[in-house]
C-alpha cells in the first residue's frame, strides 16, 4: 500500500455473452480506457476523481488482469466516499466523452469488438473491482459451402459484401448509445478461409434487411446477392452456419446468439 494510506484499485475483469470477435478471451496487450467518477454522478470533467480521465490501462497476459500501460498512471481510491468506473475497449482518444466508431476495415476484428463496462458503488474497502464488458457492435459470420453446379474450386476466390451498411458512428461514454450513423457503403467481410468463412463487426441497425453480395471473381458469374432479414441488435451475433451458393441460388441457415448468439436455422438461398 502507497504513502498515506492511498489504495490503488485492481482491475479485473470479464467479457459477459460469450466470445470476442476472434478469440474466446482477452488477448495479450489488450488495452482499455478506464475514468472514475464521484458515485451517483454522471461522467463529466466536473465528476472525474483523482484525475482518472482516461486512463490506459492493459492486460499484460491476456487473462483480464489489467494494469497502467504508463506504470506511474496508477488509478488510486480517494480518500473518502464511494466512487463509479467507466471503462471501453479499445482504447483511443476521446472527446467530450465519445469514441468514433469506424467499421469500414474490417482487417482487425478485434479493434473493432467495441466493448463498454461500468462498476458503481465502489470504495477503498474493497480494492478489486471487476468490470463486466459487453459487445456493443453487431458480429456477423457466414459459412459457405458449394451449392448445385459449383464446387468447392470455384468458391476460392470468392469474396463477400455487405451492402451500402453506415460505416461511422458515434459511441457516448456517458450513456452507453450509439449516435450519428452515416457514411454507408458497402463492407468486405473479413475472410478467414477462403470459399469456406466469413465475418464482420457492424453497427447495429433498425432496418428489417440487408442485402449480401457473394462474388466467385472468375470472369463470368454475375454476384450472387442474398437478403438477410431482420435488424441488427447490438451484443448479437448473426452466425449462419449454411450458407449455400448454387447456380440457381444462395441458401442459408444458421442461428443468433448472445455474443448473444442470433440468425435462423433455415435455409436460404442467394440469386
Amino acid at each position: 500500500m502507497p504513502q498515506n494510506d492511498r489504495v490503488a484499485v485492481q482491475f479485473g475483469s470479464s467479457i459477459k455473452a460469450s466470445t470476442r470477435a476472434v478469440d474466446e478471451t482477452w488477448t495479450s496487450g489488450d488495452p482499455i480506457g478506464i475514468f472514475m467518477t464521484k458515485a451517483g454522478e454522471t461522467l463529466s470533467d466536473d465528476a472525474i476523481c483523482e484525475e482518472a480521465n482516461n486512463v490506459a490501462y492493459q492486460t499484460t497476459e491476456g487473462n483480464g488482469a489489467f494494469t497502467p500501460v504508463v506504470e506511474t498512471e496508477i488509478i488510486y481510491y480517494p480518500m473518502d466516499g464511494d466512487v463509479d468506473f467507466y471503462a471501453y475497449y479499445p482504447y483511443t482518444e476521446v472527446t467530450n466523452y465519445v469514441v468514433n466508431l469506424n467499421v469500414s476495415d474490417q482487417n482487425n476484428q478485434e479493434t473493432l469488438d467495441f466493448m463498454y463496462a461500468t462498476a458503481r458503488n465502489c470504495n477503498k474497502s474493497t480494492p478489486q473491482v471487476t468490470l463486466d464488458f459487453n459487445h456493443q457492435l453487431s458480429n456477423l459470420i457466414l459459412e459457405v459451402q458449394p451449392g448445385e453446379g459449383l464446387t468447392q474450386e470455384d468458391l476460392a476466390a470468392l469474396t463477400v459484401k455487405v451492402k451500402e451498411q453506415n460505416t461511422t458512428g458515434s459511441y457516448n461514454l456517458v450513456d452507453g448509445l450509439i449516435s450519428n450513423e452515416g457514411t454507408p457503403a458497402d463492407i468486405a467481410m473479413k475472410t478467414i478461409v477462403a470459399g469456406k468463412k466469413y465475418v464482420a463487426i457492424l453497427l447495429p441497425e433498425t432496418s428489417d434487411s440487408r442485402e449480401i453480395e457473394f462474388n466467385l471473381n472468375n470472369g463470368k458469374d454475375a454476384p450472387f446477392t442474398w437478403t438477410m432479414t431482420g435488424k441488427l441488435e447490438g451484443n448479437k451475433k448473426y452466425h449462419y452456419t449454411t450458407m449455400k451458393l448454387s447456380r440457381t441460388a444462395a441458401e442459408g441457415s444458421g442461428t443468433i446468439k448472445p455474443w448473444e448468439q442470433a440468425g435462423d436455422s433455415e435455409e436460404h438461398e442467394a440469386k
